[in-house]
């Protein structure tokens, strides 16, 4: 079984396999997953299983489990526990394999390989949000994949009559309506020109009642904006001297993800989000990226969000699958079994209602 550990010291490693995969993006980059490090939410691990001339690419993050204080006397008879996921995004192995009966041989070796170094590892269990454009919940069958939602796309290979055929009605109006009346102006800033975005984003947050781990502190915003560099983009639709709309764009060789957003609710009704994603459309197809990702609603496939990106791609969806493994079942049932929630939350000794008052107990 043999692997290879690398971690951020490490990230010219990273960068030799990665650039040999079909599947680069963004998500897959040690910098990416430096945010998260950073950011407190597990350490950055790459893990590499090679046969031959042929690899797969796993990274995520591997997290401690002890600051969970009910758990402190598994830890002490099994000793220091962990599990792993994939940040905020999308991720999971991906591979440089093309062919598909020995990508399949390749990815049974790995996932042997890999469960043994779960094993010698207290990995407890294990969490993947896989890439609906890669679709590499296709590969890893060694782990229970579930449909979440839907995501949609923008196919920025077509020509662009063709992408304009695939938006909507009301979408292709809203935006002859703004072009028309010259109602907006697109700006690109540098990405460390902040201040307008945080404000937005944080009305924003505040107007959809996100969840507190959305509430990214400025500090998250500021090591993204160091480690991603020449891949993050910063546009503002401004209307006359206001700036109405902030969005992060991040982009890496084929892709182009938009990414977290602030707007003023005022100005909504003039469709500026409309107006920014078809200007995006264009600028990235001249860049020659090959694909636009908007991602999903924040609820699944009913919510307004998800419809507003559907209006740019009728024909759009693409399946987002979850993947969650429990590697040691054992002692997995002891940390949850004394818990008193039972909804369909994984792993589920980190239920946010224990990830809150862990929090308020370090008070």
């Amino acid at each position: 079984m043999v692997y290879k550990i690398f971690d951020l010291s490490e990230k010219e490693s990273w960068y030799e396999f990665l650039e040999r995969t079909v599947s680069q993006d963004i998500y897959f980059t040690p910098e990416y997953f430096e945010i998260s490090e950073r950011n407190g939410e597990g350490k950055a691990q790459l893990f590499i299983y090679e046969n031959g001339q042929d690899f797969v690419y796993y990274p995520f993050l591997l997290r401690s489990l002890n600051d969970i204080p009910y758990a402190e006397g598994i830890r002490r008879k099994y000793g220091d526990l962990y599990d792993i996921t994939t940040p905020y995004g999308y991720g999971g192995p991906i591979t440089n394999m093309t062919e598909e009966s020995d990508k399949k041989q390749l990815f049974r070796q790995f996932e042997e390989s890999f469960h043994s170094f779960c094993s010698q590892n207290n990995i407890i269990s294990e969490f993947v949000r896989f890439h609906p454009l890669i679709r590499n919940d296709k590969d890893y069958k060694d782990i229970e994949s579930t449909l979440n939602r839907h995501t949609i796309y923008v196919d920025l290979s077509l020509d662009l009559h063709d992408i304009w055929a695939n938006y909507d009605n009301k979408n292709r109006n809203r935006l002859r309506k703004a072009q028309t009346n010259e109602y907006f102006t697109m700006v690109h800033r540098s990405p460390s020109e902040l201040d307008n975005f945080m404000n937005l984003y944080y009305k924003t947050m505040d107007k959809k009642n996100a969840y507190e781990y959305y509430y990214f502190q400025r500090a998250y915003f500021e090591n993204s904006v160091e480690l991603l560099r020449d891949h993050l983009e910063l546009i503002e639709v401004l209307m006359g001297d206001k700036v109405i709309l902030s969005c992060f764009f991040m982009h890496y060789g084929d892709f182009i993800h938009y990414h977290l957003l602030g707007s003023d609710e005022e100005y909504m009704n003039y469709s500026p989000n409309n107006s920014l994603i078809h200007y995006v459309v264009e600028w990235a197809k001249s860049k020659g990226k090959k694909f636009l990702h908007l991602g999903g609603g924040y609820a699944g496939d009913t919510d307004t969000l998800y419809r507003f990106k559907k209006r740019f791609n009728k024909y759009g969806d693409l399946p987002f699958y979850i993947g969650k493994r429990i590697r040691n079942e054992e002692i997995y049932h002891q940390l949850v079994k004394d818990l008193p929630v039972t909804e369909n939350y994984f792993p589920l000794y980190r239920h946010p209602d224990f990830t809150l008052q862990t929090h308020l107990s370090k008070r």
